[in-house]
């Protein structure tokens, strides 16, 4: 088998503390890592996500980063048609260097393929919720979505006109291969879980039909996708009509929306199907529809945009949920304006108690959605709960999928056990890694 890429993803901390070309050096020699990419922009997240120390940093335990900064120089000139300005470092250690061009430098030096991601989100949303609410998702009552990161609205003008400059000036102005994104699109919502609302028998966490449900907490129902709706030829009202009153049916308790519990009892507790629930909500069915062209239009301008910066560009969306058309992602929809997919499954640090058959139809479920003209990239864990034997074992199933590529999540995590494990796994499993 022949894949054509091996991709490490690294922060600008890593670049800072380590030193690229002790890090490229690393992953070259032990995971024969040919394609380097710096996480650009990356939300607020403890690092080491996984464990509570790093296993190589020679300069911190942990590290806490800024809530959706820039490393790396921007054209103020790409935003003037948005309010929304991009927010770079104020740590000391980090801000005035460029960290993008320093991994590029030292990827090409070494005759490797250099790329950025722009992570979940891309712009503050602690700025967002003080300086620019009316920019916020808000459910059918009009209530901002209390997401644990915050959701701005695609629809927006402002928001999406300053995502696609994002991707357009990095892509413009930097040396890079590829672009990758797991842009936060739609608030995804929930079901109420308090286990004392529940019988035993009840199937709370059925893989589909509570997410279904659990859309009618969802977003977005600003007056800008109003607009986008009604401009697209969706019934609003009828949308608006039931999603109100699966809301009620979503997040009824014996306190609360009393009168829609033994609804919610006995849809999920019975063998109720998604499809019976869409016939019956046909507003609801109108409201995935409309995200997915929603977020189908926001790729679209993103990839045109980059590739008039760029033309040979890989624009790559990192899948990153296991229900993505519930956010607005239909890979056949999008497949047009996309160049490869990343996705993030990362099994390996869970000990695949499944043997790998949730990666591996979840890669089947993606290459069916982008055909075989768009480069598949499947991700593994190198952090410290993977073992080197779940590495290569998971590397195997890889070569059994027909991708086009290995990602390691994350470097900041491995250990160097780990790093030696992809490579002795793509070489086990008879891989060859071909550069185009």
């Amino acid at each position: 088998m022949y894949i054509q890429e091996v991709a490490a993803s690294l922060y600008a901390w890593d670049l800072a503390d380590e030193g690229i070309e002790r890090i490229a050096g690393t992953l070259q020699e032990r995971s024969l890592v040919n394609c380097l990419y710096l996480v650009g922009v990356m939300h607020y997240e403890k690092r080491p996500l996984t464990s509570l120390f790093y296993t190589h940093n020679p300069v911190r335990k942990y590290y806490l980063p800024e809530n959706s900064r820039v490393y790396y120089r921007l054209d103020p000139a790409s935003f003037k048609n948005t309010r929304l300005k991009p927010r770079f470092s104020q740590q000391e250690f980090l801000a005035g260097t460029d960290w993008l061009d320093v991994l590029t430098q030292e990827a090409r030096r070494r005759g490797m393929k250099a790329g950025i991601e722009l992570s979940h989100t891309i712009f503050d949303t602690d700025i967002a919720r003080s300086e620019f609410p009316d920019t916020l998702q808000v459910n059918v009552e009009g209530e901002p979505i209390n997401a644990v990161q915050g959701m701005l609205c695609p629809n927006h003008p402002d928001v999406h006109e300053y995502q696609r400059a994002m991707f357009y000036d990095t892509v413009k102005n930097h040396d890079v291969d590829l672009v990758q994104t797991c842009l936060l699109t739609f608030a995804e919502g929930s079901i109420a879980k308090a286990p004392w609302f529940f019988e035993p028998w009840m199937d709370i966490e059925h893989p589909s039909l509570g997410a279904l449900l659990g859309l009618a907490n969802g977003g977005c129902f600003c007056k800008h996708c109003q607009e986008k709706a009604n401009r697209l030829g969706y019934d609003w009202e009828r949308m608006v009509r039931d999603v109100k009153k699966l809301r009620r049916v979503a997040g009824a308790t014996p306190y609360r929306f009393q009168q829609e519990l033994m609804e919610n009892n006995l849809t999920l507790g019975s063998n109720v199907s998604e499809s019976l629930l869409l016939i019956e909500y046909p507003g609801l069915l109108d409201f995935i529809r409309f995200r997915i062209d929603s977020i189908t239009e926001l790729f679209r301008d993103i990839y045109e945009s980059v590739h008039e910066a760029k033309p040979e560009i890989d624009f790559r969306y990192n899948n990153h949920v296991r229900l993505p058309e519930y956010t607005g992602i239909s890979f056949k929809h999008i497949a047009p304006y996309l160049d490869s997919v990343r996705d993030s499954d990362y099994s390996e640090q869970t000990g695949a108690k499944d043997g790998f058959v949730y990666k591996r139809n979840t890669l089947f479920k993606i290459r069916r959605g982008i055909g075989f003209d768009r480069k598949l990239i499947a991700a593994l864990a190198s952090r410290p709960n993977a073992t080197p034997e779940l590495i290569r074992q998971s590397i195997r199933v890889m070569s059994e999928t027909g991708v086009d590529g290995i990602s390691l999540g994350h470097y900041d995590g491995a250990h160097m056990e780990h790093l030696d494990a992809v490579g002795q796994g793509i070489r086990e499993a008879g891989i060859e890694v071909r550069t185009e």
